[in-house]
């Protein structure tokens, strides 16, 4: 059986110590954390404060994005060995933001997946078609050129410990998310793609989240989905008391 997990990335919305704490002062007590995997992204700059409040905590914590290569002369990025150095556990890879603004590419998140395995940290590889491909029946062509690429040249226990985070491009900063009947039939051509190149064991054991404006009042046809193995939040996480009531939903999940 898959482990359930919740996630939720700030992307640049909490940028004082102030936030930061406050938000971590709320969440790491509840006693649902110990019951689901979980994780946070701050800005980098407030890692090594998630790494000093949370490491008795079974929260864990994550970067949204590093660079490429580990090492260099490349002004203003961060490595992977620096995040190692605060015991970073996740790496978001992918995100629909980063592909637009910083032409994050397919061979670049390909590059960071396998930076993020070889130094003991979970890839949670975003994808998702934008609206003009799905209006256009070619969503799942996307799809699936991102998910082989993210995963080329990876054995297969590695891409084992991949997350994969189904976030329809057309679906996030949104009033509404997808419906949870199309995150399934996503997740599981997602599935099918793993399957196809690494064998049924190996999908099995994929993770794939759903993230593109999750909500409390979402979550839960969400999570009764065969192929939903958890959420990740933008927005609807800023709150800490949203982000605790999105965990107990996805921990029940765990018991249906």
């Amino acid at each position: 059986m898959r482990k359930k997990i919740i996630g939720a990335s700030w992307k640049m919305h909490k940028n004082t110590i102030e936030e930061v704490e406050q938000f971590v002062k709320t969440v790491k007590g509840a006693p649902v954390f110990n019951k689901v995997e979980s994780f946070l992204m701050p800005s980098f700059v407030f890692i090594p404060l998630l790494e000093e409040h949370l490491k008795q905590s079974p929260i864990g914590w994550g970067s949204q994005t590093m660079a490429f290569v580990d090492y260099g002369a490349y002004t203003g990025e961060v490595s992977v060995l620096a995040l190692k150095e605060f015991n970073t556990g996740y790496i978001e890879i992918g995100h629909a933001e980063r592909r637009a603004h910083f032409n994050e590419t397919d061979d670049i998140v390909n590059k960071k997946v396998r930076l993020a395995l070889g130094n003991g940290m979970i890839p949670v590889v975003c994808v998702g078609e934008t609206k003009t491909e799905k209006d256009a029946g070619i969503g799942d062509e996307s799809i699936t050129v991102q998910v082989e690429a993210a995963f080329a040249g990876l054995s297969q226990k590695e891409v084992s410990k991949m997350i994969f985070a189904y976030e329809p491009v057309w679906a996030i900063g949104q009033k509404e998310g997808a419906s949870a009947s199309y995150v399934e039939t996503q997740h599981q051509l997602i599935r099918r793609i793993v399957k196809a190149h690494h064998g049924e064991s190996v999908a099995n054991q994929v993770r794939i989240i759903y993230g593109g404006s999750v909500k409390k009042e979402s979550a839960p046809a969400l999570m009764q989905q065969a192929n939903i193995d958890g959420l990740f939040i933008g927005r609807f996480g800023l709150d800490p008391h949203n982000f605790i009531d999105i965990a107990l939903i996805v921990a029940d999940g765990m018991e249906d």
